[in-house]
């Protein structure tokens, strides 16, 4: 078995696509009515999406439907795009001093309160 996929529930469809497309800098690959929409990664082997509570026929208990990882290249630039989405910050970008890869981290709260930790690391 593989990851395929990762999606956060979340209670407004619309309002989350706006935010990840602007935290992603890109729109989704599908959407599906107003059901879920997902974003593809470079090599199309893991995606993430976001799928409404309707839809999932879910309870939603804010905050606790995940944690999403991203990668950057920028800790900075990325921290910088959180702050004018005014995301809330969990954490400032810290580096992690028993970390063998330079692990850089912070992370955000989307609309719906679940976490996303944003990092850099040595690849």
């Amino acid at each position: 078995m593989k990851i395929d996929n990762f999606y956060f529930v979340v209670e407004d469809i619309e309002k989350s696509i706006q935010f990840y497309s602007k935290l992603l800098d890109q729109m989704p690959t599908n959407i599906t009515e107003d059901r879920w929409a997902d974003w593809e990664n470079k090599n199309n082997q893991i995606y993430f999406g976001i799928i409404s509570r309707k839809a999932s026929e879910s309870d939603l208990i804010k905050g606790t439907n995940g944690v999403l990882g991203l990668y950057t290249d920028n800790i900075k630039e990325a921290y910088e795009k959180c702050l004018n989405l005014n995301a809330k910050i969990l954490y400032e970008p810290e580096k992690l001093s028993n970390s063998l890869d330079n692990y850089i981290c912070f992370a955000i709260e989307d609309l719906d309160g679940n976490k996303i930790e944003i990092s850099y690391y040595d690849k």
